[in-house]
Formats: C-alpha cells, sequence, structure tokens
C-alpha cells in the first residue's frame, strides 16, 4: 500500500508528512479531521498467519491502553485494521492495523543534541515515573532508549514505543520478536545474555539513555552505521565486527561512565548501572534519586566541584571510580581489542561463569570491591545489627550514624550509667596482617584477629586468608568516661559484631544507603586533593609525593622524617565543635575549630563545611579534619595544623 502526503487514510485522517520508520514501515503524521488534532499513525504487520499472530501483534496496543491516563507514557487512542489490496484473497498478504497515537512534536530524543544533567535528570525522574505504572502492572519495556522517547510542547518526556515490551511471569513478550528484543548500546546484561526481563533491566536501559542524553554518547559508545553492500567488503566487515563487539559488551554489561562528563547524576547513574541487577535500585527508587538530582539544579555540580576542591580532583575521582578490564578475545582481529571499563558500583553480578564480575579467578574468592559495591553508596550501618549487643547492655544499644568519616558507622553500647562500649565498623581495602590466619570462616568471608591497639580489640572480614583483600574492620574499645572494662569483655564484643557483619557481608553485597548522601556532601570529594605539596611544606619534612589515602581517597595520610611528625586530611561528621573546646577561627568563609588532644602529641582543625539536621534531628556537621602529630610543642602542632587547614579551606571556597 502506497501513501503520499495529503492523502486521506481511513476516512478522517489527512497524511502529512513521515516522521520515522517502524517494523512495520514508515510511521506519519497525519491530522484527524474528526477531533482536529495531529496523530501518529504507525503500521504494524503480522509476522505470520492465524490468532497467534494477530495475539502478538495486538499486544503492543493493549499494553499501551494499560496507561491511557499515564503523563509520561504515549497516549494511544485507536487501532485501524487496512485490508490488503485486491482483498487479500490468494495472495497471503495479512491485514495491517495501524496504531492511532497521540503525536509527540518532539519525536525522538536521539535527535536532539546533548541536553545538561540536571534536564536529563528530569527526563529521567518522569520516564522512571513512567516504568514504576508499567512495573506494577507487570510489564517490562525492554527497549528504552533515546529513539523511544518523545518530548511534548511543554517539553515533558513520553515512552513511545511497546514493541518490545515483556509481560512479567509470561512465556513470550507483549510482541513478539525473537525471545524478547533490546538494543545493545543500552541493554541490561541479563537481557543480551537471554535472561528473562525483569523491572530492573529498565533501569539500567533508562541510566544508559540518560548517559546519551548527556554525553550525545551511550555508555558504550554509539552504534556504527550500517554500510551499504556495494563492494566495500573491509567496511562491510568491520561494521560486523564492532556490532560483535557491541554485543559482547551488552552480554558482560561493561560501560564506560566519565564522572565529570555526566557531573551530579554520576551517583544516581552509577547506581542504576550496577551489572548486578539485585544491586540496582528499583524504578521508584530511580525516580527519587534522579529528582533530587533535577531539584538541586545546576547549583549540585558547583557544590560537587567544591567538595572536591579543584577540576583536577574531578578528573581524578573519575579515574578512582572506573576500573579498567584486559580486552577481550574475540576472534575478530587486534584492531578490536579494547580496554574495556565497568562502573565500580556495577559489579558483583554475574561475569558470564557464574562467579561475581571481580573474583579472582585464581583463588575462586570474591574481591572486596565485589562486595562492597560503590562506597559512596553503601550503607555500612547495614553491617551493624544491634540485637547482637543488647546481653551486653543494661543501658540502651544504639547506631550512632553522624560520626566519623563515612567509612564507618559506631554502635554505642551503654553497660551501665558510667560504661560505654564503642563498636566502629568500617570499610577497608587492604590485605591483612602477614602470616594472619582465619579464626572463624563464614561462607565466604574470613574473620581474623587483628593487632590491637592500647585497650581494645579488632577483628577483620577479608575474603581470603593471608592473602586476599580487606573488607571490613571490627574495632571496639571502651567509650570516652567509662570507668571499667577489660580486653575480654572487648573481644567478645568484637567477636560477635565480626560474625553478625560476616553474615551480612556473605548473603551479598552491602546494602545501598537509603536515603542516598545529597549531592552538596563531602561524600562525593576527595580529600587528598584539598592539600599541594605546598600547603603541605607547613609541616616540616613531609614526603608530599608518597600519600596513604584511604578507602574512596576520603582521607590521607602524609609521614616526616623529622620529629616523627605526620599529617592528615580526612572528611569527619560530627555535632559541630564549640568555643569551650577549642579556638574558633573564620579561614576563607568557613567556621573551623582548632583543638589539640588531652596527651598534647597531636592537635586537629576542623573545617565545617556545611550543617545537617542527623539523627534523632541532632544538628550535625560535614567538616574536612587536619590533624598534625609528632614530637614538637602543642602550639606548634596547632599552628601547623591551622596552616593545613587554611589552605584547606581556601580550596574548598575556590570550587
Amino acid at each position: 500500500m502506497i501513501l503520499r502526503s495529503g492523502e486521506e487514510f481511513a476516512g478522517r485522517y489527512v497524511l502529512k508528512e513521515v516522521i520515522g520508520t517502524g517494523r512495520g514501515g514508515d510511521v506519519w503524521r497525519a491530522h484527524d479531521t474528526v477531533v482536529g488534532q495531529d496523530v501518529a499513525l504507525k503500521p504494524e504487520r503480522t509476522d505470520g498467519e492465524g490468532e497467534t499472530a494477530v495475539r502478538r501483534l495486538l499486544g503492543e496496543p493493549r499494553a499501551m491502553a494499560k496507561f491511557r491516563d499515564h503523563p509520561h507514557v504515549v497516549t494511544l487512542y485507536d487501532v485501524v485494521t487496512v485490508a490488503p489490496e485486491g482483498g487479500g484473497g490468494g495472495g497471503g498478504d495479512a491485514d495491517t492495523y495501524w496504531l492511532v497515537m497521540e503525536y509527540v512534536p518532539g519525536g525522538g530524543l536521539d535527535r536532539l543534541p546533548p541536553v545538561s544533567p540536571e534536564q536529563a535528570a528530569r527526563i529521567g525522574a518522569q520516564l522512571a515515573d513512567a516504568l514504576v505504572a508499567l512495573h506494577e502492572e507487570g510489564v517490562v519495556h525492554c527497549d528504552i532508549k533515546p529513539a523511544n522517547i518523545g518530548l511534548t510542547r511543554r517539553g515533558d518526556a513520553k515512552l513511545l514505543d511497546f514493541g518490545a515490551a515483556y509481560r512479567v511471569g509470561g512465556s513470550e513478550t507483549i510482541t513478539f520478536n525473537g525471545p524478547f528484543s533490546y538494543t545493545p548500546d543500552y541493554a541490561a546484561p541479563e537481557l543480551a545474555r537471554g535472561s528473562v526481563p525483569r523491572p530492573v533491566s529498565d533501569v539500567f536501559c533508562l541510566a544508559a539513555t540518560l548517559c546519551a542524553l548527556v554525553t550525545g554518547a551511550p555508555p558504550r559508545g554509539s552504534e556504527p552505521e550500517e554500510r551499504e553492500g556495494d563492494g566495500h567488503q573491509e567496511e562491510a566487515e568491520s561494521w560486523e565486527n564492532t556490532r560483535s563487539l557491541r554485543h559482547l559488551q551488552a552480554e558482560q554489561g561493561f560501560v564506560e561512565l566519565d564522572a565529570d562528563a555526566v557531573g551530579p547524576l554520576y551517583p544516581a547513574l552509577a547506581s542504576m548501572l550496577r551489572h548486578n541487577p539485585r544491586q540496582r535500585p528499583d524504578a521508584a527508587e530511580a525516580k527519587r534519586l534522579l529528582e533530587d538530582v533535577a531539584a538541586a539544579g545546576p547549583r549540585a555540580s558547583k557544590d560537587t566541584a567544591t567538595a572536591l576542591g579543584d577540576a583536577a580532583a574531578a578528573d581524578t575521582l573519575t579515574k578512582r571510580r572506573r576500573r579498567p578490564l584486559l580486552a577481550a578475545a574475540l576472534g575478530v582481529g587486534a584492531a578490536m581489542a579494547l580496554a574495556l571499563v565497568f562502573v565500580i558500583g556495577g559489579d558483583g553480578g554475574d561475569g558470564g561463569d557464574g562467579r561475581p564480575a571481580s573474583e579472582d579467578r585464581r583463588s575462586g574468592q570474591p574481591g572486596a570491591q565485589a562486595l562492597i559495591g560503590s562506597p559512596h553508596t553503601a550503607d555500612v550501618c547495614a553491617l551493624a545489627d544491634t540485637s547482637v549487643l543488647e546481653q551486653f547492655a543494661d543501658e540502651d544499644v544504639r547506631k550512632d550514624v553522624d560520626y566519623g568519616n563515612f567509612d564507618r558507622c559506631d554502635v554505642l553500647v551503654g553497660v551501665d550509667d558510667k560504661t560505654r562500649i564503642d563498636v566502629s565498623i568500617r570499610l577497608l581495602q587492604s590485605s591483612p596482617p602477614q602470616g594472619a590466619e582465619p579464626f572463624r570462616t563464614i561462607g565466604r568471608i574470613n574473620i581474623v584477629e587483628d593487632e590491637p591497639e592500647n585497650d581494645e580489640c579488632s577483628r577483620l572480614l577479608t575474603t581470603g586468608g593471608s592473602t586476599g583483600e580487606t573488607v571490613v574492620q571490627v574495632r571496639v574499645n571502651m567509650g570516652e568516661g567509662s570507668v571499667n572494662g577489660g580486653n575480654a569483655t572487648l573481644c567478645t564484643v568484637a567477636e560477635r559484631a565480626a560474625v553478625s557483619a560476616a553474615e551480612v557481608l556473605d548473603a551479598g553485597p552491602i546494602p545501598r544507603r537509603t536515603p542516598a548522601y545529597p549531592q552538596t556532601s563531602l561524600v562525593w570529594g576527595n580529600a587528598c586533593k584539598l592539600l599541594d605539596a605546598t600547603a603541605l611544606s607547613a609541616v616540616p619534612g613531609l614526603r608530599a609525593d608518597v600519600p596513604d589515602a584511604a578507602i574512596a581517597n576520603w582521607g590521607c595520610e602524609w609521614s616526616s622524617t623529622i620529629d616523627e611528625l605526620d599529617a592528615g586530611v580526612s572528611f569527619f561528621r560530627d555535632q559541630p565543635g564549640s568555643a569551650q573546646e577549642g579556638t574558633v577561627l573564620t579561614l576563607s568563609g568557613y567556621r573551623t575549630v582548632v583543638k589539640p588532644n588531652d596527651a598534647g602529641d597531636t592537635c586537629s582543625a576542623l573545617v565545617e563545611h556545611h550543617r545537617y539536621k542527623g539523627q534523632d534531628a541532632v544538628t550535625a556537621a560535614e567538616m574536612v579534619r587536619l590533624d598534625v602529630h609528632g614530637e614538637r610543642p602543642t602550639e606548634d602542632l596547632c599552628g601547623m595544623a591551622e596552616d593545613l587547614a587554611a589552605s584547606a579551606a581556601a580550596r574548598l571556597r575556590a570550587g
């Protein structure tokens, strides 16, 4: 059937222009002369004869009809059946079904130039809202990509194409197209491997789509344009090889996400692009994450840069968040060997052989990163079970979620009105002590005794005894002001807490923090970049080029060859310091408290970045902490700490 602009179709639609191409042919913009509005006409043809073929074809409009009233799903008005020319008598041609749909003037977003991260977040939140509705009805879209998203005249996003949708719990797609269809550049790894689609598969596709909206290309690069078969055999083979690589990348879930390019969207996208579908947020949580970015507005990227200290820190953070992998042997020539990259927050999934993607292939042990995921979004307090410590308390047992760096969670055990036991659970990425042997194993996790410091007891959770990686440290000591205790009791508490944490860790990666940290939090920053070599020269003999960095670069320490001096910078949370605790200064506009410790061998400067309402509505603050320790007079140590704090504060303000 040949259609031309200006012709009347089905007795009421005047054809205007071709606006796209679908599986059944050209998609037309037409004017509905009855109601006086433009509509989109999309043809669909059966892929066979009989009732089954028709049922499969009608699956798409039936799926769309479920969401007629949703503001971010394109509206289906009608289905018009057109018989083949000649009446179809013996010609073998099947009827064509025309979907009469809402016309979205913006067309597919694949035709638009890149948008800002905040605009992409707003579009993404609207689409995530649509996915919530789909998933509640048991429908997985399977093929979210820029070409399947349109914008209304008001700039609202509409989900367009349900041709690949899958009914959860069913045995076939809503519209049959092989087992199910997907686009490799945007597909979740379980889709590409042929596993049953699940709702969080759409979350992955949405994240890849948002990446493309911001950067101009999906996180696996752009699909090559197909060459015509005009004799350019080498070009055709190159296209096929690249397409094969795309499918392999999709199957294994490899993506490259540049934190600097996507700016404040990075935490949400990193979470949504996780390789393991069990670690991804559902559509409702993805909507909340994206709404937070959209609500923060353009200032979010500036505040994040402030926390980083300078533009170079953003680049460093990008590098820390990505890990290069060895090129896959594809059998398609050396030119196809690429350094594939995956989002750190997205490991822990099936690497293709049934093992976690970051598992050590020789030892069979899961790597620390697979168990932690992205430390920026890990809920460390999920490792702390207060119920296992209640037997040691006559008073309350509670978590203190607003103390220390972002890598830790503290549990306070009230033994009596004068005695408290402090349990600190902290993320680490290091090797256990040389020669350490586990004294207990919980599934995949070994518990190793750590070298104690003073009156405390410590246990390490590792992935492989003396050859693995340390994932978590459980350290127990008597709280400040306590009047009794003993190492025997402390070690019993440490073992109970360590066993409980190991059970949580062995059950799967650490759960994600809900709600996530806001974009203005220092958690997204790089503490190590706040002090350069010039700033560190305030401490004599400090080796500025040899830092000891903590997990996620949330802290760095440097040592000196003079007077056993050492210095450190880290992020820190606590209630704001008072004048009674030390000297209050204002450095580059930031309130700062400088105070020595009781022994006089350490002085700390706490630069208050911002305050927030913490646990039990108590005012807490995120700070940058500068420490100087050594065999110098206290006033000298405090002078050095103040100098370091001034440099760090200036870097914060310069952002």
